[in-house]
């Protein structure tokens, strides 16, 4: 079945059926609102926001149920008790969401927004999540502000739109520590701490900046874009890193061109691929995801473009860019899924099990959410 086609009830029992091959467990749920936002807050828990509403989306923290605990195969298992641990509002759509490590803290930013918004979870020993403090950002017109956080005694917030306008803020505090001196209204895809005093950006364009917040300028830079024929836009994923190992980076563009690089020389990709996704270009830059597993050697999944989360094996690619095959396809959105007005779902986020090493969590624009663990296998 190709992403974007909706099948019929018959071949949905026969997708069903083949499916049990396929996953150890498949669990669908359905929100109330759509998701684009996936973060976990724990093992068992998850926090996701609305983001299609001008105001009053919610943002809440959800547990799994007991029977994704257990260790026995469950199989295919259609459930809607995922339960709300802790909730709130916020008043402007939700397009970017971080957990701060070893707090109850959230830090969330939005298209609509001219500030970063953070939040406390059970604020007051209540089971509420309450605005804290608001960060001013400086949203441009092609995106909308960026983030990530780094944790430890004094937490920060990396935030940005455009690579002229990149802060380093405590969170606690509000107070901006590092600006990069860069004069350029770039925008950025993506941006993350590559540790506490290290920070990567990767624009639209492909462009790829590394910088030490301990210094104003760019330390190095190159492109995931040169050995690529391609005008899309792109986003990034850094490898979790090892202690003294450089950090590889998974580079994805809206037309599924992907390029594996390392940040000893961004300039040169070590690997480039194609994807063969059957939508072609993705419309929406802010859809697209990529993210490595955290648990399986050289795997990445990608997704954006149609209703699958793609799988690949990139311990085998090389730097020629020829469409190459995914690993494994979850299928299971558009197969049981369909939007309000007849169309198949699209994805609008995935994220994978911090340490179950084929679990993930994805959700669709028809607002539904699967968590699966996929048996490698035919994809």
């Amino acid at each position: 079945m190709e992403g974007d086609s909706a099948m019929d009830s018959e071949e949905c029992e026969d997708w069903l059926l083949e499916s049990i091959k396929l996953y150890k467990d498949l669990h669908h749920f359905e929100l109330q609102e759509a998701t684009r936002v996936i973060q976990w807050t724990g093992d068992k828990s998850i926090c996701i926001a609305g983001y299609t509403k001008p105001q009053n989306n919610e943002i809440l923290q959800l547990l799994f149920p007991q029977k994704l605990h257990e260790t026995e195969n469950q199989g295919l298992c259609p459930e809607r008790d995922l339960r709300v641990e802790y909730g709130g509002f916020s008043q402007h759509p939700v397009y970017s969401l971080r957990h701060v490590p070893d707090t109850s803290l959230l830090v969330t930013s939005g298209p609509s927004s001219a500030h970063v918004q953070t939040w406390q979870i059970g604020a007051g020993d209540t089971d509420v999540i309450q605005p804290a403090t608001s960060i001013q950002s400086e949203p441009s017109k092609e995106t909308w502000t960026k983030l990530d956080v780094s944790g430890g005694a004094a937490p920060r917030v990396l935030h940005g739109s455009q690579v002229s306008a990149v802060h380093v803020t405590e969170i606690e505090s509000a107070k901006c520590v590092y600006t990069l001196a860069v004069s350029s209204g770039e925008a950025i895809g993506s941006l993350s701490f590559l540790d506490p005093r290290t920070i990567h950006l990767c624009c639209l364009s492909g462009r790829q900046i590394i910088a030490d917040v301990r210094h104003p300028g760019i330390a190095s830079e190159g492109s995931a874009a040169l050995k690529v024929p391609c005008d899309g836009r792109w986003s990034a994923a850094l490898k979790p890193q090892s202690q003294d190992v450089c950090a590889e980076i998974a580079s994805l563009s809206s037309e599924g061109h992907i390029t594996i690089t390392d940040t000893r020389d961004m300039a040169a990709p070590l690997k480039c691929a194609k994807s063969k996704s059957p939508s072609g270009p993705t419309p929406e830059e802010h859809m697209m995801c990529v993210c490595w597993a955290p648990k399986l050697d050289g795997c990445i999944s990608c997704s954006g473009f149609d209703g699958t989360v793609q799988i690949y094996d990139t311990r085998h690619w090389d730097a020629d860019g020829k469409e190459v095959d995914a690993l494994f396809t979850h299928r299971g959105h558009c197969v049981m899924g369909e939007c309000e007005d007849g169309s198949p779902p699209r994805l609008t986020v995935h994220s994978w099990h911090p340490w179950k090493e084929r679990t993930l969590v994805s959700a669709a624009n028809d607002g539904s959410l699967h968590i699966w663990d996929w048996l490698e296998g035919p994809a």
